[in-house]
């Protein structure tokens, strides 16, 4: 069944094709400087600096993450499938029209997905609950196969992902009147995405100012893509740019595909890139890890 498996690996590598296409789109969108600078007071002597979206961002984005998150999915089930093509001996398998690769929040959602897998082995029904989103010690929402069905669902059934601007890097300059001396508020935390406008800095003033009376250089301040729905995502309890998110998530998936590859007897097109399968860790009993750490072993991607 090595065939079924090249299909779902050819799936795969598609991915990192409309990542890049995402980033160009990004860079069109950011080149026309889509957002404004805005000073407004607070108070007399306190004024706050905002990044405010001018034109948002293009459905075309939109529709890119769209078919970035549906190739991760569906390459998910085509290698289900071709494990289940492996393991039977039969293409099509037994009640193949049931088969999907399981991604599940609880142990009981498993259990009701694994009904739909008995055609596989008892073992494989193992190794696959291993792996699965809840089995992180830091909840399902922090392992990015669970993110792959959750934003795949919505985009199906719901509507497209939103794109958004989030404050990468923060620096700002304040051009301010001879004499005066100001103190910047150090609680203001502005990375974060923008949704229309988003404080980047206060400060208070040693008198009252008005904001025609300063200058306020952002040119420190970079903006990078986000996902609406994706923003709270937190790796091993970091933030992570969505350019990252979206490699470490096709690296992820290619090692849940490569275990079933190897659990179905097969290799994947270029060899096991993320783990050896000849090492004692590198077998099907440690698909648990993928979702939830960078592999031990760089891939070429």
């Amino acid at each position: 069944m090595q065939e079924l498996y090249d299909l779902a690996f050819a799936r795969l590598d598609r991915v990192s094709a409309k990542r890049q296409e995402f980033a160009k789109c990004w860079a069109r969108y950011i080149s026309v400087h889509p957002w404004d600078i805005d000073v407004r007071n607070a108070d007399p002597c306190t004024l706050e600096i905002l990044a405010v979206t001018r034109e948002p961002a293009p459905v075309e984005l939109a529709l890119i993450f769209s078919e970035w998150l549906a190739a991760l999915r569906a390459s998910l089930d085509n290698a289900i499938y071709a494990l289940a093509s492996a393991t039977t001996g039969q293409n099509p398998p037994p009640q193949a029209e049931r088969i999907q690769y399981p991604i599940c929040s609880t142990p009981a959602e498993f259990k009701s997905q694994a009904k739909r897998l008995v055609m596989l082995p008892v073992h494989i029904i193992e190794a696959l609950e291993k792996s699965q989103p809840y089995q992180s010690p830091w909840g399902p929402e922090s392992n990015l196969t669970w993110w792959v069905n959750e934003l795949a669902r919505k985009d199906r059934h719901r509507a497209l992902h939103v794109g958004l601007g989030r404050v990468d890097e923060h620096r700002i300059r304040v051009a301010l009147p001879v004499g005066v001396t100001i103190t910047f508020d150090e609680t203001v935390e502005p990375y974060s995405h923008i949704e229309r406008e988003l404080v980047v800095g206060r400060f208070t003033a040693s008198r009252p100012l008005r904001p025609r009376e300063i200058v306020a250089d952002l040119t420190g301040i970079a903006i990078a893509p986000e996902i609406q729905a994706w923003a709270s995502f937190r790796l091993d309890g970091r933030r992570q740019p969505l350019q990252d998110r979206m490699v470490y998530t096709e690296i992820f998936t290619r090692n849940h595909l490569e275990h079933m590859a190897l659990m179905g007897g097969c290799v994947p097109p270029g060899g096991f890139r993320t783990f050896d399968p000849a090492e004692p860790e590198g077998g099907a009993e440690h698909a648990e890890q993928a979702g939830r750490q960078p592999p031990r072993t760089g891939p070429v991607l």
